[in-house]
């Protein structure tokens, strides 16, 4: 059975990695995710650069981490990241994208490399618009105080 109907809406991107170098006797470079932009409009890519086609899906269940995501100064799109062979020197691609805050917690928990873009004004309004007509946050509950609480029910 397949999860299609749990996507709202999905964005195809071009995106570029590139060597990065760094004033560093240990790691004199790294590798970034450079740039982003719609899969039909092309990136040029020179020496130590590589751009490739990433899908972000919009997830029903994911409404609350994209309001967290869209709650901050800056919106950002997570990348993961991986290296062939676990070998940091070899040029990475990224494994998945999204613009859940939720989601990109939970690779870097697991260890993943999560880097970031901030979010274009066009993708953020599209999100925030998705967002506010489908996202309800749960209202806060007080929580009374452990100190009123009998000692055998605190939890």
């Amino acid at each position: 059975m397949s999860a299609n109907f749990l996507v709202l809406g999905e964005l195809a991107l071009n995106v570029k990695i590139g060597k990065v170098m760094q004033k560093s006797p240990w790691q004199p470079f790294r590798w970034q995710v450079l740039e982003m932009c719609p899969a039909d409009m092309p990136l040029t890519q020179g020496n130590e650069e590589f751009v490739q086609t990433v899908k972000a899906e919009v997830y029903q269940d994911q409404l609350q981490g994209y309001f967290l995501n869209l709650d901050t100064e800056t919106p950002y799109i997570f990348f993961c990241v991986r290296y062939p062979e676990d070998n940091k020197s070899l040029m990475p691609s990224v494994f998945e994208a999204t613009l859940s805050y939720d989601e990109a917690a939970r690779w870097m928990d697991s260890n993943e490399e999560v880097q970031t873009l901030p979010l274009p004004a066009p993708v953020a309004s599209w999100l925030a618009e998705l967002v506010q007509a489908k996202y309800q946050p749960e209202p806060k509950q007080r929580r009374r105080p452990q100190s009123f609480v009998k000692p055998g029910e605190r939890g």
